[in-house]
């Protein structure tokens, strides 16, 4: 505890430095500098960065920090943290060991402050729109779960919010039980105690191998379009009407996708995770 302490330390330590950098370097991951023409887009939906090429280095780095800099001054600060750390620092983090993406895609997270807009906040979000690398990828929303009997229905639409066409994982050509292999699924969670009163009861099914994927997974969705997908539920034990935190992980690939399969003719995996999570009525 005491080591994870002082890491912890240094790190803060580093983060309030006064460290500048050239003027047009737009991000730097401990000594790597990285100009606006290196970045292909930032997906403000996942908080993921995209570079326009795989950067081995970035393989290397365990721990260390991050910065999003306009002009040389920051305007996004964070650590980065192996995912077994039990250090959790108040700032933006991107883990390592493992990465969740390949060395072309960093993901930004909030481990220990649940206001994502932390992450995309208004100095940011100016810097990236200036050059134009801010995507706003997809959006999540939903209809409150519908019970009758001992059976659950739960419908969620997602829709493109980005300028690009983009590829999403579509349940009824994966199977319940692939998708389900990707995300958390459904909870439904009283918001005060904090309580599970239902997690996901569907079965998941793992790919073969595990790192595979196929096109055939995928429907595309273009800029302003929505889709709604509903997954049905056999309850053992049925919730009580009231009111719920119900919670749905929408689920991207990430691993297995290289920069070369990332577009797929002009359209665009999206990758990552969108977090469904609001307070509801469940009659």
């Amino acid at each position: 505890m005491k080591n994870f302490l002082i890491a912890g330390l240094m790190i803060l330590a580093g983060l309030t430095s006064c460290e500048k950098y050239n003027r047009d370097v737009i991000f730097a991951i401990n000594d790597i500098e990285f100009k606006a023409e290196d970045i292909s887009m930032y997906d403000s939906s996942t908080h993921i960065l995209y570079l326009k090429r795989s950067h081995s280095e970035l393989e290397d780095i365990e721990t260390g920090r991050f910065g999003f800099y306009d002009r040389g001054e920051a305007v996004l600060m964070g650590s980065i943290q192996p995912g077994y750390s039990s250090f959790m620092p108040s700032t933006p983090v991107i883990m390592s060991f493992p990465f969740m993406f390949q060395s072309f895609a960093l993901r930004i997270e909030s481990w220990g402050n649940n206001n994502q807009s932390i992450i995309n906040n208004p100095d940011l979000m100016r810097l990236l729109k200036r050059h134009g690398l801010l995507h706003s990828g997809l959006a999540v929303t939903a209809v409150p779960p519908e019970i009758s009997g001992t059976e659950m229905s739960f419908t969620l639409t997602v829709t493109n919010n980005d300028e690009s066409v983009l590829l999403i994982l579509d349940p009824a050509k994966t199977g319940q039980g692939l998708f389900r292999y990707f995300s958390n699924g459904l909870y439904l969670i009283d918001p005060l105690s904090n309580d599970e009163v239902f997690a996901d009861n569907i079965p998941h099914t793992a790919p073969e191998p595990f790192d595979s994927w196929s096109t055939s997974w995928l429907t595309g969705i273009q800029p302003g379009e929505s889709r709604s997908f509903t997954f049905n539920y056999t309850l053992t034990t049925v919730p009580a009407p009231g009111v719920y935190k119900v919670v749905f992980e929408f689920p991207g690939l990430s691993y297995q996708i290289s920069s070369e399969d990332l577009y797929q003719g002009s359209s665009r995996i999206w990758l990552g995770d969108v977090i469904f999570s609001q307070v509801m009525t469940v009659e």
